[in-house]
């Protein structure tokens, strides 16, 4: 069985956490957070991904992939499978065993990136613009995207969220409710499951 993540919560800055650079030049990433890793494999990693033109993504055999664009425009995804169009706000959903490259773009892009162990957890994401309380999953991300949000709970009160700011939290069962301010204000909410939980809960 499973060992139960300590119940927790962490702050999130994207702007702060340090690029990786693509052997190719065709891209940045920043891991904003992974989940528990065996000797080879993390079993999750949501991560800012920079996009700077034509680049093959790297494949990640037994993997889900859920690619979220945030810039305005589209991303087109080419692979074996045939082709995907990103367009802001809406996720794409890929295996990542397959081999996908997108091609050349006119101006770099930010893609919100989440790869789950096909085996082992499931992620939801989903964009929110209203109002709304949610019971976090076991894993929960929530990162501003536009405008503002407030995050309150019986343990939070009105944690503000602004642009590429948000919190991750572990094991929380108390729920948590948002609130947005400002026109198009925009919230990405990423919850990860293991397929174990899941299974218990049907």
């Amino acid at each position: 069985m499973a060992l139960q993540p300590q119940a927790s919560v962490r702050f999130i800055d994207c702007a702060a956490l340090p690029p990786e650079p693509w052997a190719n030049g065709n891209g940045t990433t920043r891991t904003i957070a992974r989940g528990p890793s065996n000797r080879t494999d993390v079993g999750w990693r949501v991560s800012l991904v920079t996009l700077n033109g034509a680049a093959k993504f790297s494949q990640f055999s037994g993997f889900n992939r859920t690619l979220l664009l945030l810039d305005e425009g589209s991303v087109d995804l080419h692979s074996q499978d045939g082709q995907l169009v990103a367009r802001t706000g809406q996720p794409v959903h890929f295996s990542g065993d397959l081999h996908v490259w997108v091609s050349m773009m006119t101006n770099a892009v930010n893609v919100l990136n989440v790869i789950t162990q096909r085996d082992n957890y499931r992620a939801a994401v989903s964009i929110a613009s209203n109002s709304l309380r949610i019971t976090p999953a076991q894993t929960h991300l929530l990162i501003c995207l536009a405008g503002q949000w407030t995050v309150s709970s019986s343990v939070l009160r009105d944690v503000l969220l602004t642009p590429m700011k948000g919190i991750w939290t572990e094991g929380r069962q108390e729920d948590l409710d948002l609130r947005p301010f400002g026109p198009g204000a925009q919230l990405v909410s990423i919850a990860i499951e293991t397929v174990e939980r899941l299974a218990a809960s049907n």
